[in-house]
């Protein structure tokens, strides 16, 4: 007669099921391993989760660069559009910066579907820029909308009240920042300044 197995106590049980949450079996050259499971967030991976929830100013400012994505697969008609004022300029909700290490302006751009924006960033790190080829020296651009172009550096900004001119290497940005607090300008204002001192690039306030 065989030996009878024994019933696990709720402990046990417990134990089990959070050993089992924990680690999964995968095979590795026809050999089975218990490996730790990769870590979650609401059920997703942490990859999805970022993807589907971080602020592209987040993970802009934390270089998490590989999750600021534009689907290729979608339809274009699903495709995030800004809103365009009457003057073919994109029209700038709020406006954020950094002025530490990172000089860091970010133009939030509102798109037509409401309360959605994409981030148009412009950032300089001073303290490294000595170590890149001098061609690679300056401001960088980067729009949400525009993903996927190869350095993008800045070249002339114009400010001329409500109206922000941007030149860079590959195209020129037309923003109205007629609906900016006054506060947010000025400190953009300020943190441009900052990085026009380090040449590169020409500042206009008209």
């Amino acid at each position: 007669m065989g030996k009878r197995k024994r019933k696990l106590s709720a402990a046990e049980k417990a134990a089990k099921r959070k050993r089992n949450q924990e680690y999964e079996t995968i095979f590795i050259n026809g050999t089975m391993k218990r490996v730790k499971r990769p870590p979650t967030v609401e059920g997703m991976s942490v990859e999805d989760f970022m993807r589907a929830n971080a602020d592209p100013i987040f993970l802009h400012q934390e270089e998490m660069w590989e999750y600021l994505e534009v689907e290729d697969y979608m339809d274009p008609r699903m495709r995030r559009t800004p809103i365009v004022t009457s003057d073919n300029r994109e029209q700038v909700s709020f406006i954020t910066v950094e002025d530490g290490g990172d000089l860091i302006v970010a133009y939030a751009v509102a798109l037509v579907d409401a309360g959605e924006i994409a981030s148009l960033i412009l950032q300089r790190t001073p303290k490294y820029e000595f170590v890149l080829p001098e061609d690679e020296r300056g401001v960088a651009v980067s729009h949400e909308l525009h993903p996927h172009d190869d350095l993008e550096l800045l070249r002339s900004i114009v400010v001329n009240g409500r109206l922000v001119d941007i030149e860079t290497s590959v195209r020129t940005y037309l923003l109205d920042i007629l609906k900016v607090d006054p506060d947010e300008i000025m400190a953009a204002l300020k943190v441009l300044t900052r990085m026009e001192q380090y040449g590169g690039f020409h500042l206009t306030l008209d």
